[in-house]
């Protein structure tokens, strides 16, 4: 008989404890506090094994990633955004004990063009706490989703996602959390929010963005509408375009149900600004394409429902539709007074090279400065935050990063990548990021729960891309 490791006797330790626990707790008639209590063993054995394997501690991250927001409106405890903090440590952890123990890990992969340009850009937003104006707090709470966690997502992905079955695999789970997503978003619309939505939607300015008189604005487990909206058309575009490359029945058929579900998302969320996504996906589609009939149907598509909602009235009676639609009128208030807006910080910012300070924009920055006028003003958009926070210096700093790995992925769809697949998977993420890049201009989204570390991810898979074509390549020279 086999003798069991230390590791499996305390994880058959613990998962026993947890049954007993969680059977006495059901005889008691604790339901629900047993079902919780199931689920710390569960949870501590899943914590053991991350310690073990820093790339089961990453993909731990990223399901953590997609849900922690949603989590947050049922366990209403403070500051749990720590949870994602605890899990950057327990990956780093865990790859140092395994670079000590197995001495394995090849520090010199996660050196490439995305992890070098973004600690360019860490480094400055690490001297931004010297700014005159900053104030530390602040700093400290938005330079994790501004700097740190990109560029340690991106460094994570290179040492640990580099098969293409890593990437598909992050494709297929991505896949599954949009259509979940999705139900919980009808069950919002079919059902109605349940309590914890309700208490949520009773918070600050929710219930005036999200239950408006032309209908109400569903935003499922996200941080809200715009973010779900925006997500939904990048899966929308990133799901259609790998559907249409990938070669396994079963996974096509989840790719092509969860673009047209992501596309219903998009709508019902009413979120007119995440129209971009789809509009951007396929003007960078269409660029990439070097087949005259792709090309000529997507300016086809492009040139139709740029018709549709700016030229016609069709559909006007739908309220979803009525709601895109107004994203094409110049004179629509809400855009008007964003415009207003940004003239206002202008005049205050364009003395300010380096901006007010990190953390120091939009109203929810009230708490660390009530009296400056950056934290009186909303920010509308990620690029507004970026500018505000960073100045023109780091705008224009930011800006030339994202574009320069952004430009990098389409050179090396077009010239340098050989497997007709991996294309496709690549074409997709640039076309979801563009879309989502675009968006971002008037949603700020792009340093929220789940799109700052799905981004990061894709532009890792960038610069990871030409290693899966090499291995592609190998295994189709082995194969008879």
């Amino acid at each position: 008989m086999r003798k069991l490791t230390l590791l499996q006797w305390i994880g058959s330790s613990i998962i026993l404890i947890g049954m007993i626990l969680m059977t006495i707790l059901f005889i008691k008639q604790e339901l629900v506090l047993g079902l919780l209590v199931g689920m710390i063993p569960i949870a501590l054995l899943i914590l053991l094994i991350a310690v073990n394997q820093p790339f089961i501690a990453l993909l731990l991250l990223f399901v953590e990633n997609y849900f922690i927001m949603g989590i947050q409106r049922y366990i209403p405890v403070s500051g749990i955004g720590v949870l994602t903090d605890a899990l950057f440590v327990l990956v780093l952890f865990s790859t140092l004990l395994r670079a000590v123990s197995n001495r394995d890990i090849e520090w010199k992969t996660a050196v490439n063009g995305a992890s070098i340009l973004l600690f360019v850009w860490f480094v400055y937003c690490l001297l931004e706490l010297a700014n005159p104006t900053a104030i530390t707090a602040a700093w400290v709470s938005s330079f994790r989703s501004l700097t740190l966690y990109p560029l340690l997502t991106v460094v994570f992905t290179c040492l640990f996602f580099r098969q293409f079955k890593d990437l598909k695999l992050v494709v297929v789970l991505w896949s599954i959390f949009t259509v979940v997503a999705i139900g919980k978003m009808q069950f919002q619309k079919t059902v109605g929010f349940d309590q914890a939505e309700h208490q949520w939607l009773l918070q600050g300015d929710n219930m005036k963005t999200h239950l408006l008189a032309s209908g109400t604005r569903y935003f499922s487990f996200f941080t809200d509408a715009g973010n779900f909206g925006s997500n939904m058309g990048c899966a929308a575009v990133v799901f259609s375009i790998i559907g249409f490359y990938t070669k396994q029945k079963g996974l096509k058929i989840l790719f092509v149900v969860t673009a047209l579900a992501g596309l219903y998302g998009l709508f019902v969320s009413g979120t007119r600004g995440a129209l971009a996504v789809p509009f951007a996906g396929l003007v960078l589609l269409t660029f990439m394409s070097k087949k005259t009939s792709i090309m000529v149907g997507l300016v086809v598509v492009l040139i139709s429902t740029f018709i549709f909602f700016n030229y016609t009235s069709i559909g006007q009676s739908n309220q979803y539709i009525r709601r895109m639609r107004s994203a094409f009128d110049k004179n629509e208030p809400s855009l008007v007074v964003r415009l207003d807006n940004q003239k206002r910080l202008a005049q205050y910012i364009n003395q300010r090279p380096f901006g007010e300070g990190i953390g120091l924009s939009g109203v929810d920055a009230k708490r660390y400065d009530a009296e400056r006028l950056t934290t009186n003003i909303p920010n509308d958009s990620w690029y507004v935050k970026v500018w505000v926070e960073t100045g023109i210096v780091g705008l224009l700093l930011y800006l030339g990063i994202q574009f320069a790995i952004l430009g990098r992925g389409i050179w090396l769809v077009l010239y340098r990548l050989k497997d007709r697949q991996l294309k496709g998977y690549l074409s997709a993420l640039l076309c979801g990021m563009f879309g989502m890049m675009v968006s971002s201009y008037g949603n700020a989204i792009w340093g929220q729960y789940p799109t700052c570390i799905l981004m990061a991810m894709s532009q890792a898979f960038i610069f990871l891309s030409p290693v899966y074509d090499k291995e592609l390549a190998s295994i189709k020279t082995i194969k008879p």
